[in-house]
């Protein structure tokens, strides 16, 4: 075994002698190219065996992540599994029945517990013997019933709801009380503010799974907590202090009871879709207990409430979040900060939580914090873009952006239901999101009916998030009773002239997986000359545009849910629209979507990369062959394999020719397109001097384009027929190549039938090479790598990720220079 120290020393001591004054630049320049480029090959290896050592082993700051929020979920569902009785039960209050049962178990369920492990079938065999008549334990219980999903609840489900309704305030409560509940049959009391929070929740809940609940008990919860509403947009309990967990309580109840009447804006007259004539923001007591949770954020204390109510807060804190689609409240990022809180105050030893006080023991405390971990943490699949009305305004003020405020939610709801997942949804503040911000969202939904009139700034950071793999579906809100968005429309044809080299929005084909990725959709449904257009950019079409809204017929999603008997056209126009959405998540995503607190990777231009001795001269080749759409391959490839092996790679802003002072300083040459081609005798022999003096060929065939494969390997063994490209053996060491990555098993990524969804397997990746004199100087892959770099998520490439791609080029780098 080689002594690292030794090793290191070594390379330390010929790094010196780089440093002489024979050594610089100038020198170099004057040897033949050939000789040159092999000694800067050489100088390249050490630099990056010893870089790389002290690379993989770099410690890296502590802070939250998916992995320390997934070790406190594991540890708090261990202290649950623990605590459970013999009967499966959990201690309940004095004169609850299963409450605190339920309050266990549905914190299990959400924190992926499945319904056949033991604890979760001890648990409900428990409470599956109780038909409870207090408020919060048969809130609970429905809840778990529902989250569990089994088909024997029903009817149970079905009794708890009708429960609920029945003891609904109605009338004779006076002002303050009607539309509210109170504890339950055996305690009575007035109404309380708490026990109708989860009463909506209960009878939400319900509704998700198909059992119909009179519309009249979310009218009156809507007319109880605008009622309670404070001036400042808060809510309080019984004191005239407001608190954090009440103004959760009265924000999430109005989405959930809003969003059960069919939305704010939009409706059904006969046959027909209005999407316009609602409420808007301005007057939305959504916003404006939004607008108090900003002010008085805090994750320390239920801010204005009881000292021994955190958890309880937190929980509703992550309610309003998740059913708001908000990632920051007031500028804070809500789920972040929250489970920074949780994690320290986790029990090092038995991983509990505790709070401050008879309200909140451990089960109680415990289930809270998993609830607002688990849940807090869906992956988000979609998100809406909140933008003003012109540049330096304050977008709380404009309300084009959301003109139909509960749209994202009812399409969420229904790509849940088809996935069998858990999702959530966001929304993304224009002037104050940088790139990386954009690109927790893998699907953008922009709507308006004005002309957009953006800063710069957003211009330019929305150009970068479709071409870091981003996904945008722009909606004119015109038509259908609101008016003229031509305006609109022609600011989108404009962006994307600007954003791609002066492309045009173009009608989809009727191939495209717009109208199938998921559902088969008929776009005549909505309207009779209604259509799809986008624009292509390497293999995927990063912008969708919808000349009518889309969004105002996903708030009406939840008659899809209801079984209302509805006019059959107005349906279909709901059904289509839900359709398009799911496609485009659908294309735009593969099903593969990244957790909430997983760091987006940034690829830049590489316009960084020192260009100083030592750097690996790329370039590609200028070849018109279809290349020219992943013609940020190269950049990208470079930034992608420098952030994650110390190579300093200089890639050529512009193709090179077939000139051969041009090439001396290359020593890897890129190759690609999807088209035929053909070399003439002279440019075939400058490649052939390329290679023979120690230059490497990378090929790929943009998009796995069959004709660019075929000319590929025609010209290879014209150029080389003593050498023919052969496939890589199982045993290369290009699979592990020094400093590098294993490449024995990555992700082989394969369009299903017509660009519905992804095929996908593993092994090694396909590569073929030409080999002289014992030295690979050609490597090929018939499978994209190309797009991958260009532009993450090219759902329509046969071939790799963008992270397998870069470790790909890596290997091929890295080999290419110990060869």
């Amino acid at each position: 075994m080689i002594n690292a120290h030794s090793f290191a020393e070594t390379h330390r001591l010929a790094f010196a002698q780089t440093q002489r004054p024979d050594f610089s630049p100038p020198n170099l320049r004057r040897w033949k190219p050939a000789k040159a480029r092999r000694l800067t090959l050489a100088l390249v290896v050490w630099v990056v065996v010893t870089a790389f050592c002290s690379h993989t082993t770099r410690c890296w700051a502590a802070e939250v992540d998916a992995a320390t929020v997934q070790r406190a979920i594991d540890r708090g569902v261990a202290y649950l599994r623990k605590t459970q009785s013999e009967r499966g039960n959990w201690d309940e209050y004095s004169g609850y029945s299963c409450g605190q049962t339920a309050l266990c178990t549905l914190a299990l369920l959400n924190c992926g517990i499945p319904k056949d492990d033991p604890t979760v079938a001890k648990a409900m065999k428990y409470l599956r013997s109780f038909e409870p008549q207090e408020t919060y334990s048969v809130s609970l219980q429905t809840m778990v019933y529902c989250q569990l999903g089994a088909a024997g609840d029903l009817p149970r489900i079905r009794r708890n709801a009708q429960w609920l309704v029945d003891t609904q305030f109605r009338e004779g409560a006076g002002p303050s009380g009607l539309g509210a509940w109170n504890y339950g049959t055996q305690r009575g009391g007035p109404g309380d503010p708490s026990n109708s929070q989860f009463a909506i929740l209960a009878l939400g809940a319900a509704e998700e799974r198909g059992i119909q609940v009179e519309p009249v008990a979310f009218e009156l919860a809507m007319r109880y907590w605008t009622n309670r509403q404070r001036p400042g947009g808060s809510w309080a309990y019984n004191s005239r202090d407001p608190s954090g967990s009440m103004t959760c309580a009265g924000v999430a109840s109005i989405i959930i009871s809003r969003g059960r009447l069919g939305g704010g804006t939009s409706s059904i007259v006969g046959n027909q879709i209005r999407c316009c004539g609602g409420d808007d923001e301005q007057t939305d007591p959504v916003e404006a207990g939004l607008d108090w949770l900003g002010r008085n954020f805090t994750t320390l204390v239920n801010p204005g409430g009881n000292g021994m109510t955190l958890y309880y807060y937190i929980y509703a804190l992550e309610r309003v979040g998740r059913l708001s689609g908000r990632r920051f409240i007031g500028g804070h990022d809500w789920y972040r900060e929250g489970a920074e809180r949780l994690i320290t105050l986790q029990d090092d030893f038995l991983g509990y939580w505790k709070g401050n006080g008879a309200l909140e023991p451990e089960a109680v405390a415990t289930s809270f914090a998993l609830l607002f971990l688990s849940k807090g943490k869906r992956q988000v699949v979609v998100g809406r873009l909140r933008y003003p009305d012109a540049p330096n305004v304050d977008s709380t003020n404009s309300v084009g952006w959301k003109q139909h405020p509960d749209g994202m939610r009812q399409l969420v709801r229904q790509v849940e239901r088809d996935w069998g997942r858990d999702l959530t949804w966001q929304t993304i503040e224009s002037e104050s999101a940088n790139l990386a911000d954009l690109l927790q969202t893998p699907v953008l939904v922009i709507s308006g009916r004005q002309a957009i009139r953006w800063s710069d700034k957003t211009s330019e950071t929305l150009r970068q998030y479709t071409q870091q793999g981003g996904t945008i579906l722009f909606e004119a809100d015109g038509g259908d009773g609101c008016g003229d968005a031509s305006g609109f429309g022609r600011s989108v044809m404009k962006l994307c002239g600007d954003w791609f080299d002066g492309a045009k929005l173009e009608r989809l084909p009727p191939d495209h997986p717009v109208w199938f990725a998921e559902k088969k959709v008929d776009p005549t449904a909505i309207s009779k000359n209604f259509w799809m257009y986008g624009v292509q950019a390497c293999c995927r079409t990063s912008v969708f545009f919808s000349p009518q809204s889309l969004s105002c017929r996903w708030e009406l999603g939840d008659v899809l849910f209801r079984r209302s008997e509805i006019a059959p056209a107005a349906k279909a126009q709901i059904t289509a629209a839900v359709g398009i959405g799911e496609n485009v998540i659908a294309y735009a995503t593969g099903r593969e979507l990244k957790d909430k607190l997983e760091s987006r990777f940034v690829i830049n231009d590489g316009s960084d990369i020192d260009a100083s001795r030592g750097s690996i001269h790329m370039a590609t080749l200028d070849l018109d062959a279809g290349g020219q759409e992943a013609r940020r391959a190269v950049p990208h490839a470079a930034a992608l394999v420098k952030s994650r092996v110390p190579l300093r790679i200089l890639a050529a802003d512009q193709p090179i020719g077939f000139d051969a002072q041009s090439l001396a300083d290359v020593q890897f040459l890129w190759i690609h397109g999807r088209t035929d081609f053909a070399f003439d005798d002279a440019q075939r022999q400058v490649l052939a001097d390329f290679v023979r003096d120690d230059g490497i060929i990378l090929g790929s065939s943009v998009c796995g384009g069959e004709a660019f494969t075929e000319a590929f390997r025609r010209e290879m063994k014209k150029i080389f027929p003593a050498s023919p490209l052969e496939t890589v053996p199982p045993d290369h060491p290009l699979w592990r190549a020094s400093g590098g990555f294993d490449l024995s098993s990555v992700t082989i990524r394969t369009p299903g039938d017509g660009g519905r969804g992804l095929a996908k397997r593993t092994g090694r990746p396909l590569m073929e090479m030409v080999t002289i004199d014992d030295i690979a100087g050609v490597f090929f892959s018939p499978l994209d790598i190309s797009c991958a770099l260009e532009s993450p998520n090219s759902v329509q490439c046969p071939g790799y990720s963008t992270e397998d791609a870069a470790k790909i080029v890596a290997n091929l780098l890295l080999f290419g220079l110990q060869q």
